[in-house]
């Protein structure tokens, strides 16, 4: 049943993709987050290189704008795509990295081509309401799971894809959070602004359902992003109150035992998991040092033939940090062009909330500069502990700044209208 269902909302959306291109791009950026195909069996697993190909054809004979807007973002994201394509023409097993290359360009394809395609407010909107919508599809559920198992098992994410794992999943439903919140400021309708709190309250509950300490972190660090810049402090600080206090009630002892392992020095050097991070951090630094100035590849590092050179009696495993990952992956060259693409997209953020103080009529971009903001910093900050580099919203959350701030310049350079003064009659 849910087969057809997809088969047709596919066809429907195809259908209009080749009137509206964007259409397709929305489409696109659907089944690139929320991988509803994976859920399904036969032919409808494979559809997701029929929609791009079709969205880039009808984009192609289409009169839409055919490159995104100029700027620093654009070039380093260009720069860092082209370096990491001779790293995998230099990788350690090619054939290995060269399957996660072929996924990373499509994901920065996806992306340059929705900077390309948003020429409007309301395609911004559409574009964090498609990313919304389909994390949120792991949120509430995740969220009601945890509620009705008492939290004994973990949330975990569509198997397959980069958010299979509780820890990948937990960060991405993290990531969503201030896009949400960003939503609801801009919404006139009641009703939606109070799903979309439900919604942000489910996934949180499903964040804390994952078991994921790295998620935990990065929770903390959107209540205090929050508590700074919400109006309502008092009754933010009461609702997460509510919230704790039903968590601590669900949750079993278990998820106190894991989170516990967090609380001392001690707990942390024993815990094996902290232990194979270590060695992986050390693996990423050697292969970015001895294959200089290339690295090992697309998650060469973490190829046994790779990682027993170094730590022989050590079970190989992933970076387990966005910034090694780089590292080990792309070499020092390649670490410094994503550190330059991340702080570009930072100061690109405080650039439109300035901005927006001197334009009355976009107040909504600082808004958005503020949401897309708060949503990098928990990539950020809990990306610290897992691989999770290239991941699709973190791209989209970039490559949105591109158009934004387009639409911000045009508006600040474009003469403010006066009318004439009327000739006094003798």
């Amino acid at each position: 049943m849910r087969e057809i269902l997809l088969i047709v909302a596919i066809l429907a959306g195809l259908g209009m993709t080749l009137r509206w291109p964007f259409v397709g791009v929305l489409l696109w950026e659907w089944f690139t987050l929320q991988n509803p195909h994976r859920e399904t069996y036969g032919f409808v697993s494979s559809t997701n290189l029929v929609i791009a190909v079709v969205t880039l054809i009808a984009w192609a004979l289409s009169k839409e704008r055919k490159l995104p807007p100029n700027g620093f973002l654009l070039w380093t994201m260009i720069a860092f795509l082209a370096w990491t394509t001779l790293t995998t023409i230099f990788a350690y097993d090619f054939t290995w990295s060269y399957g996660y290359w072929d996924r990373t360009w499509k994901t920065f394809a996806l992306g340059l081509l929705l900077a390309a395609t948003v020429t409007n407010r309301a395609r911004v909107h559409a574009a964090l309401w498609i990313a919304v919508i389909s994390l949120f599809y792991y949120g509430v559920k995740g969220g009601l799971f945890t509620i009705l198992t008492g939290g004994e098992n973990h949330v975990l994410g569509p198997a397959g894809t980069m958010i299979a794992d509780n820890n990948q999943l937990a960060v991405a439903m993290l990531m969503t959070l201030p896009l949400a919140n960003y939503l609801r400021g801009q919404t006139v309708d009641r009703r939606m602004r109070h799903l979309l709190l439900g919604g942000m309250i489910a996934t949180m509950i499903a964040v804390i359902g994952t078991y994921s300490r790295g998620a935990l972190v990065g929770l903390l660090v959107i209540g205090v992003l929050g508590l700074l810049r919400m109006k309502h402090r008092f009754l933010y600080i009461g609702a997460a109150a509510v919230l704790i206090a039903g968590v601590v009630y669900i949750m079993p002892a278990k998820y106190f035992e894991r989170m516990h392992t967090m609380n001392s020095v001690e707990s942390v050097q024993n815990d094996e998991s902290f232990h194979g991070r270590l060695v992986a951090w050390e693996v990423a630094y050697d292969a970015a040092r001895d294959r200089f100035p290339f690295g090992a590849g697309f998650y060469g590092p973490q190829l046994r033939a790779f990682w027993i050179g170094y730590f022989p009696n050590e079970r190989n495993h992933a970076a387990h940090s966005i910034y090694f990952q780089v590292l080990g992956e792309h070499g020092f060259i390649g670490l410094f062009l994503y550190l330059m693409l991340l702080t570009g997209a930072f100061l690109r953020c405080s650039q439109l909330i300035k901005a927006a103080r001197v334009l009355p009529d976009k107040k909504w971009v600082a808004d958005f500069g503020t949401g897309i903001q708060a949503s990098l910093i928990v990539f950020c900050v809990s990306g610290a502990a897992l691989s999770l580099a290239y991941y699709d919203l973190f791209v989209i959350d970039v490559c949105l700044l591109l158009p934004v701030w387009a639409m911000v310049k045009s508006a600040r350079i474009r003469p403010a209208f006066r009318p004439v003064p009327a000739v006094a009659s003798s």
